[in-house]
């Protein structure tokens, strides 16, 4: 196993390319970031895979950037580290922001981060807090994150995303995978093909949702009007709130709700 540590006043952000096996990502009440990273396998290509990963630290204005990269200074391939049981486990001060690229390696973040950057093609990507802007990329991989302060933009292939609460704008696209978001407190696009698509609650904002065969459920909050243009081509619609062609004249919060789906169902409902 490899151990470095380092003093991390200030912002911080962590630049992390993992291709495979597994990153798991810790914010905790602490100046210091402390980085374990260990492999299983051949112990002599593990002693190179230790030896030869860069891990450095440096300044940048306003504080610094820590990049770790298993594949090292010499390049380490993908078919080298797919030998191996890689995983690495960083434990770092709240708010730090996380930049990852990686292919089959799963992605976790325990506790309060800054901003999510994320790439991966089947590894999973799963979050707690983002106080920032949340933006991933996958393909086959699921994404998770539980809360994002700030705006989310999400895309899968076959992937499904699932989002707790986005306060700020929300953007999501998935082929075959399905998205469900619990609570969306700003504007919201969500664009799918064959993926089902749940939005929990929205309060207030435009939401704009389309799917070729996949069913869309929109829930909106209590006391909230909503002023609808929803098409369910050869699916049915099903609407527990009044649906009108003009935006109505109380003063109370508006969600302008457009929804088109070609084959599958469209369900607006008050949220629980």
């Amino acid at each position: 196993m490899r151990r470095e540590t380092f003093e991390t006043p200030g912002e911080l952000t962590l630049d992390v390319h993992v291709p495979a096996g597994r990153i798991e990502i810790e914010t905790v009440d602490a100046t210091t970031t402390e980085v374990e990273l260990d492999a299983r396998g051949s112990s002599d290509q593990v002693a190179e895979l230790l030896e030869d990963a860069r891990i450095e630290l440096r300044e940048v204005p306003g504080g610094h950037e820590l990049s770790v990269d298993v594949e090292g200074r010499r390049g380490i391939g993908f078919g080298f580290l797919r030998k191996l049981d890689v995983r690495l486990a960083i434990r770092t001060p709240h708010g730090a922001n996380v930049r990852s690229e990686s292919a089959t390696a799963d992605l976790r973040g325990r506790g309060r981060f800054g901003s999510l950057e994320a790439k991966a093609a089947s590894g999973d990507v799963d979050f707690d807090e983002v106080a920032g802007y949340a933006r991933v990329e996958a393909a086959s991989g699921d994404v998770r994150v539980s809360s994002v302060k700030g705006d989310a933009d999400v895309s899968t292939a076959s992937g499904d995303a699932k989002l707790g609460r986005v306060e700020g704008k929300l953007s999501a696209r998935a082929a075959s995978g399905d998205v469900s978001v619990d609570e969306a407190g700003g504007g919201v696009e969500v664009r799918t093909a064959s993926g089902d698509q749940r939005i929990g609650s929205v309060a207030a904002g435009s939401v704009d949702v389309q799917s070729m065969s996949g069913d869309i459920s929109i829930g909106i909050r209590q006391g909230s009007n909503v002023w609808v243009d929803a098409r369910a081509m050869s699916g049915d619609l099903r609407s527990e709130v009044e649906l009108g062609d003009e935006p109505p004249a109380e003063d109370a919060p508006l969600v302008e709700l457009r929804a088109t789906s070609m084959s599958g169902d469209v369900t607006v409902r008050r949220a629980q």
